[in-house]
């Protein structure tokens, strides 16, 4: 073991979150995305570093793992993440629709469909057009996941294509939501003891 790595090590036992976070910041890229992934055994109190490393770490291979990061927080969490899910899910959308780079925010897309955020469905449709096919895929397996229905898409297509299947997706999705949203809070509802 290096010595980053006992470092990394010790603050994940510590559970200290804060220690991971500013590592990831010196690191070099091997080491940092270990911390990152060390972050997820913080929980709850992991979500806001993590969410800060998605925005704002300048390589993209730190907030790809960033994202992914938080979807496994999120889902282990996810009763008592209720609270600040829509504030991360929300760093997540961000960087679908803008991260410079393609596998941020095909990261970020499946981050979405791995918590079932229906509420950003939009985003995610949008993102079915992205310039970048890792990107299209992702997001098409997203809202596959969060609806659960499968449609013909092939996101290899030409824009003009893929638009037709946008548009009946969303107009489905119209029909559908509130029964599809009700469905995954029931989900996600603590259950009595």
């Amino acid at each position: 073991m290096t010595p980053e790595e006992i470092a990394i090590r010790k603050d994940r036992i510590s559970g200290n979150v804060e220690g991971l976070a500013k590592k990831v910041e010196n690191l070099p890229p091997k080491f940092a995305k270990k911390a990152v992934r060390a972050m997820a055994s913080g929980g709850t109190k992991s979500l806001p570093f993590l969410k800060k490393i998605l925005r704002k770490n300048k390589r993209p291979e730190i907030r790809q793992q960033a994202a992914q990061t938080m979807a496994q927080t999120l889902q282990k969490t996810a009763r008592k993440a209720k609270p600040l899910e829509k504030k991360m899910t929300d760093a997540l959308v961000e960087a679908v629709l803008s991260d410079k780079a393609p596998e941020v925010r095909a990261s970020a897309a499946s981050a979405l469909g791995q918590v079932y955020d229906y509420s950003n469905m939009a985003s995610l449709l949008k993102a079915m057009d992205d310039e970048s096919l890792a990107v299209r895929r992702r997001a098409f397996e997203a809202v596959s996941r969060i609806y659960g229905r499968r449609y013909e898409f092939n996101p290899n297509s030409a824009s003009s294509k893929r638009q037709i299947v946008i548009q009946a997706i969303a107009a489905d999705w119209e029909a559908h939501k509130k029964h599809v949203g009700e469905y995954h809070d029931r989900r996600r509802k603590p259950t009595e003891p």
